[in-house]
């Protein structure tokens, strides 16, 4: 709305530019939006600072625009909003769109968005948890930008991994079934082979198992498709409990026989050559990446084999514009080397890798070999025990099933919150101290606010009014500006695949509300004020509400 009177603006002094070379200045002092001419001084081969002062003496704001003043700093041409005309206006869209924000900027382009792919041989850590929320939290993004998206998982449920937990369940596990969560139950069998057989990496035990798997053999398949359904069971389990939604379930066992057919194209188009031993290679030295095997030198396929067959079932079957692989920073180099291959196959669907960093201890990294994690069944239940009892001081009244729903909300969105609020690619000292902080920039201080606009539009029980501007204050204003973003923050950060954006976002809106309700009284007002404040009360709410979605975290009632 208000940058599309800028962009009119501007053409009728000549300039022709788009919305993304508008800007928000770092302080108010500087306008409500500037645009440099830096990219103009180019063209005209003039001085960007004379363009600016030219321009703003050419404007003429029309007496109906939501313009107040233009004026030029330096290089930029500043423009200051007429805050009292938008108000009334931009107050009737939040509320009449229950889905204010969302847009078509994605017009349908098709999406795949992979994530949530932990192995069959142990329980998720809460690394893996960033995974899910991240990958979960992207996915609500982009489909509330337009764009039609496809959640899916790839289980990692065959390889050198799954066969040391299916071997140590084998060996000490005598048939019993799970008398605890199972993938918990399988999970341990894992850790124990890894102590009985800490050094060799290439067990001639595990070789066998899979090169049985790959052939077939009866008994090696029951036994696999046994322990992989329990560890799939408890897998559901949390990911239910997270509240992360998967459209697709893929697994690593399905692409075994596909993998093989990608090998012949490989050699038939000499991507790929066979070493003397055996192996196939694929050769991507004169590209500068490092070369990698496909196939072993023993006929078994690799990880990486499955991959590539997994991406050209991806493309040919849901014609994908973009296939967005949500893995770790350290497969940074796997995910060139495949991508690249795929160029070279002629596969055509957008593949990008969105890279994540590790979740790390106080004392250093985690290692689900050794057993040295933070579980997420674990992380999960004890900020849910602790949002229990601050409910129980704040709140004792609360009925105990009641109490219990929203302690799962507070509890499990102040973990999401704690794993989305920080760039992707940055890595996090996974600090208790830090993730249990109630106070501050976290997920329960945000639903708080949401939980305080809901209290006073309960007390004020008639809202439904006939919105009329007022003279603002300095925070109904601000508060005014920052829910005018919201459409804006949604499409940059599914173009930038940037959840954390959206967090900031909503701390911001949290924060500016606070404000204004400490310095604004909204009950105790009257007339029109009354009228005006109830509903930037009411348009707060829907806004945080649709924010603390787009993350994935749900909003009680009460607090």
């Amino acid at each position: 709305m208000m940058k599309e009177e800028i962009l009119k603006l501007l053409k009728s002094s000549g300039i022709e530019t788009t919305e993304e070379n508008i800007e928000v200045p770092p302080s108010s002092e500087m306008g409500d939006y500037a645009f440099p001419c830096f990219e103009l001084a180019k063209v005209l081969k003039k001085n960007p600072n004379q363009i600016a002062e030219e321009t703003v003496n050419k404007l003429k704001v029309w007496e109906t625009s939501l313009i107040e003043r233009v004026e030029s700093k330096g290089a930029y041409i500043n423009f200051f909003l007429n805050w009292e005309k938008i108000s009334e206006k931009l107050l009737k869209e939040i509320i009449s769109d229950k889905k204010y924000g969302a847009s078509d900027f994605g017009k349908r382009k098709k999406v795949m968005i992979e994530h949530t792919q932990p192995n069959t041989n142990k329980p998720q850590h809460i690394g893996h948890g960033r995974n899910s929320v991240l990958g979960d939290s992207l996915v609500r993004i982009m489909r509330y930008a337009g764009y039609k998206v496809f959640s899916v998982t790839y289980w990692g449920d065959i390889g050198s991994q799954q066969a040391k937990a299916i071997l140590g369940y084998k060996m000490w596990g005598q048939d019993k079934k799970p008398d605890i969560k199972p993938d918990h139950f399988i999970g341990k069998f894992y850790v124990m082979y890894n102590e009985k057989y800490p050094e060799d990496k290439e067990q001639p035990k595990v070789r066998e198992f899979l090169q049985n798997w790959e052939k077939g053999d009866k008994k090696t398949l029951e036994l696999w498709k046994k322990v992989t359904s329990w560890v799939l069971e408890g897998f559901h389990e949390t990911i239910d409990r997270l509240g992360v939604k998967l459209d697709i379930e893929l697994a690593e066992s399905q692409f075994e026989k596909d993998s093989k057919k990608i090998i012949d194209v490989l050699l038939k188009k000499k991507i790929a050559f066979k070493s003397p031993e055996g192996a196939v290679v694929v050769d991507l030295e004169k590209y500068g990446l490092p070369s990698y095997i496909v196939l072993r030198s023993d006929e078994t396929v690799l990880y990486s084999t499955k991959d590539l067959s997994l991406a050209v079932h991806k493309i040919q079957k849901y014609k994908l514009d973009k296939s967005i692989y949500v893995v770790g920073a350290e497969q940074k180099l796997y995910f060139e080397q495949v991508f690249k291959t795929l160029e070279l196959l002629g596969e055509k669907g957008g593949f990008c890798h969105l890279v994540y960093g590790l979740v790390n201890l106080p004392e250093g990294k985690m290692s689900s070999r050794l057993g040295k994690v933070v579980l997420l069944d674990d992380v999960i239940d004890k900020v849910v025990d602790l949002a229990a009892k601050e409910i129980e001081k704040r709140n004792s009244g609360m009925k105990e099933k009641e109490k219990k729903s929203t302690a799962e909300k507070i509890g499990i969105g102040a973990m999401k919150y704690a794993l989305l609020k920080v760039s992707p690619e940055k890595d996090i000292v996974f600090d208790w101290d830090k993730i249990l902080d109630f106070e501050g920039d976290t997920g329960p201080y945000i639903q708080y606010a949401y939980t305080r606009c809901n209290s006073i539009l309960k007390k004020a029980k008639k809202t439904k009014s006939k919105i009329k501007s007022i003279r603002l204050t300095e925070h109904e204003r601000n508060l005014l500006k920052v829910l005018s973003r919201f459409p804006e923050v949604v499409v940059n950060s599914a173009k930038d695949m940037r959840p954390h954006n959206i967090c900031n976002y909503a701390n911001e809106v949290a924060t500016k509300f606070n404000n204004f309700y400490q310095f604004c009284p909204v009950l105790k007002s009257e007339g029109n004020e009354k009228k005006f404040r109830l509903a930037l009360v009411q348009a707060t709410k829907n806004v945080l509400e649709n924010s603390l979605d787009l993350i994935g975290i749900r909003v009680p009632e009460k607090m």
